[in-house]
Formats: structure tokens, C-alpha cells, sequence
């Protein structure tokens, strides 16, 4: 049974990886389609401007907690305060600056809400060696020309038997009315979505009740990760690879440094999901 909590507005489920894993496999036994999203604190600070947004986000089957900002976010809200408003504002900026050191001196100290963080990269993984497992099939829409393909070399690599019936390049190149047409005579039972959130949930959004039986899961840059790809977003003539965070960053909540040094044109992007998702927690804690 899902059980979530609200973050901003937003739903998140409080499943370890094992049980979204568990739970994934039950959604695709159904029959029916299902689509799954992974918001970060950048998702929570666009739905706060998007009421839409929001709507398809909270209307996901699933919603796997993709960032240690959510985590935290969780746990801090999670914390009481005093109805006496000077010492509540004490205590928020205490509880906020005790909790941000303890992002990376002790991060297991923000799993007592939501148990761990789940990322769309991980599950790409999980979900391509589940469907091996029960002969289920995939599709790679998104990314690049090319990184798409070298993204499904690497996961039949790792899985042979691995069956994914097709691969189609972003936002796609291809006419989309003939992808999902593709889509609709193959039928695969899972289709990663390699898009930029907003594009994620607008194909969920037109194509859920027309791609029967099948879950679309939002994967941002998985893609990316996987075939070594220019990042999504990236601007033109860039030429690095996209390349995740050494683990011991992303396990201490420092992944947002990693890109802010590697991907300096995200930035701005970084500034949104760390410095102002966490003056909108602290606003909305001291609000509440």
C-alpha cells in the first residue's frame, strides 16, 4: 500500500528502492497504464508556479523521491516547533542549520521520513533488469540523436536478455504522432522517458489513456548517464559528457556541487533547487 508525504504540495511515497521495485511490478501486472515520476526540489519549486504541473505530478501512480533536498526537506518539516513565534523562528533557523550539516556529516539522520533516496537513474537499471527477469519489453524515447541506442547497448550489455523493442531520439526528432503510433502496435511495458521534466509530464499527461497497459516513468538524464551523452539542456557546443556524482558526493547531499562545478550553465538551476527550495520549506514550516 502506498504510503506519501507532502512536500510542498507535492506527494511523495516513502518506499525503500526494494518496495518501489516490488511495487512497480505489481502496477505492471495490472493491464492497465500506469506512469511514475521522480521529482527533485527543482520539480517542487516549478509546481509551485504551475498548477497544472502539480496536477499531473500528484496524479502519478508513483512518486519516487529523487534528491537528498527531499529527504531533508521531510525530516525537516517533520521537526515541531513552538507556537510562540520568536522562538519559533529560533528554532526553525537552529533545526535548518543543525540538519544541513547533518546532510553531510551524518546522512542517514534524514531517513527516519522517507527512508532513502530513489532516483530515476537507479531505477532505469532496477526496472530493465525486473523486465529481463519477466520477459517484459522496453522503449527509450528522448535524449540526444544516438544516445538513446548507446544507452540500450549498455543495458543488454549488462542484461541479455533484456528485449527492447524500440529506441527513439528527443524531444523526439521523429513525428510524434508516428512514435506514439510505433508505440501503440509494439506495446512495450515500459517506456523511459528521457525528457525534461515539463516534456515528461505533458507526454503523460496527452498519452496515458491511449498507451494501454503500459507505464511511462520519467528519467531525465538517465540516458545521459548511461551511453556518456551530452547532457539535457545543455547548451550549444557543449561538449562534456554527462557524468554522475561520485557516490560519496551523492550520498552526503553534495551531487548539486558536482554540476555546479561540471555544468556550470545549470547554475542558476542549482541556485533554485538548493538556496530557494529551502527558503520556501523554511517559509511554509514557520507558515504552518
Amino acid at each position: 500500500m502506498r504510503k506519501t508525504i507532502d512536500i510542498l504540495g507535492i506527494n511523495i511515497d516513502t518506499f525503500t528502492a526494494v518496495e518501489a521495485l516490488e511495487y512497480i511490478a505489481k502496477l505492471a501486472t495490472e493491464g492497465h497504464s500506469h506512469y511514475i515520476v521522480t521529482p527533485n526540489p527543482e520539480f517542487i519549486m516549478q509546481s509551485l508556479a504551475d498548477v497544472e504541473f502539480r496536477r499531473v505530478v500528484n496524479n502519478a501512480d508513483l512518486a519516487l523521491p529523487d534528491g537528498v533536498g527531499i529527504l531533508w526537506a521531510a525530516k525537516y518539516l517533520s521537526l515541531p516547533i513552538s507556537k510562540w513565534k520568536p522562538l519559533a523562528y529560533l528554532q526553525a533557523y537552529w533545526q535548518w542549520l543543525c540538519m544541513g550539516l547533518g546532510i553531510v556529516i551524518q546522512p542517514k539522520s534524514l531517513t527516519n521520513v522517507i527512508p532513502e533516496r530513489v532516483t530515476g537513474a537507479d531505477m532505469v537499471w532496477e526496472i530493465s533488469k525486473l523486465a529481463a527477469e519477466r520477459s517484459w519489453s522496453i522503449f527509450l524515447l528522448g535524449a540526444a540523436p544516438g544516445v538513446a541506442h548507446e544507452a540500450a547497448k549498455c543495458l543488454q550489455w549488462l542484461y541479455p536478455n533484456l528485449h527492447i523493442t524500440g529506441v527513439t531520439a528527443g524531444p523526439p526528432y521523429e513525428d510524434e504522432r508516428q512514435v506514439v503510433q510505433h508505440i501503440k502496435e509494439i506495446r512495450p511495458k515500459f517506456i523511459f522517458l528521457a525528457f525534461t521534466a515539463p516534456e515528461q509530464l505533458r507526454w503523460m499527461k496527452t498519452y496515458i489513456n491511449q498507451l494501454n497497459g503500459t507505464i511511462m516513468m520519467g528519467v531525465g538524464g538517465a540516458l545521459d548517464f548511461i551511453a556518456g551523452g551530452i547532457a539535457i539542456n545543455a547548451p550549444a557546443g557543449a561538449s562534456r559528457p554527462a557524468k554522475r556524482a561520485p557516490e560519496w558526493l551523492q550520498k552526503r547531499g553534495l551531487e548539486w556541487l558536482w554540476r555546479y562545478l561540471t555544468q556550470p550553465w545549470r547554475r542558476e538551476r542549482i541556485k533554485t533547487a538548493t538556496v530557494d527550495f529551502m527558503k520556501q520549506v523554511i517559509s511554509f514550516k514557520l507558515a504552518r
